[in-house]
């Protein structure tokens, strides 16, 4: 199932890597400061948007802090897109 992913700064977390290092949701939900996803599936979460850079790295030290690796765990969508263009990730 694809899932919306924001184009500023979108943050993809895989729930297998939160399974298997015993994250609990509410915590990521917490560091993330939200009270729900942008995008969800069984496989993924997407969170965002996040406006700029730094407030993409804070956020992924909060995510490194709680156990998590970028790119094998969670990923930081970015890039200059139109404001026309949509976007959307899956676990394939």
């Amino acid at each position: 199932m694809k899932i919306s992913v924001s184009k500023d700064y979108g943050i993809v977390i895989r729930r297998a890597a939160l399974k298997e290092k015993e994250i609990e949701i509410s915590k990521v939900f917490e560091v993330m400061e939200a009270t729900e996803p942008l995008g969800e599936s069984d496989e993924l979460l997407s969170f965002g948007p996040h406006f700029g850079g730094e407030a993409s790295y804070e956020l992924s030290k909060r995510l490194d802090s709680l156990g998590l690796t970028c790119k094998r765990d969670y990923f930081v969508f970015y890039g200059n897109f139109p404001n026309w263009a949509s976007f959307y990730v899956s676990e394939e």
